[in-house]
């Protein structure tokens, strides 16, 4: 039994809701040097190229997002990520995103209003 298996899935989702989204921001304050919810979805693409085993595609059509993060980290991995992007998502562009989730890919897609938008 691997180390992930011991850990049980709602504490996946926790750190997940809890820690995820904080260490994202921080990710992209690095490396962009902002950490606006934008950039911090293209630092989750970007680190595509370093780490081939956590991929996201990131699209953007007129307001409407589409986030698809595939891994080989199994189940629990997905656990973690599904929450993780939930709360961003939620706390950043003040929406709930649909979600799916399989052992190895997680989906969201959820459209943004912007400020004057009718």
């Amino acid at each position: 039994m691997g180390l992930l298996e011991t850990v049980d899935d709602e504490t996946f989702a926790r750190i997940g809701r809890e820690v995820v989204p904080g260490v994202w921001k921080e990710m992209a304050e690095y490396w962009s040097g902002d950490s606006s919810p934008d950039d911090v979805l293209d630092s989750l693409s970007m680190r595509s190229r370093f780490n081939p085993g956590n991929r996201t595609k990131l699209n953007r059509d007129e307001g409407t997002y589409t986030i698809v993060f595939r891994h080989d980290f199994g189940r629990k991995w997905s656990i973690l990520t599904k929450n993780a992007i939930e709360e961003f998502v939620k706390n950043s562009f003040h929406t709930i995103p649909q979600t799916t989730m399989g052992d190895s890919v997680v989906t969201a897609r959820f459209k943004v209003r912007r400020l004057g938008a009718i």
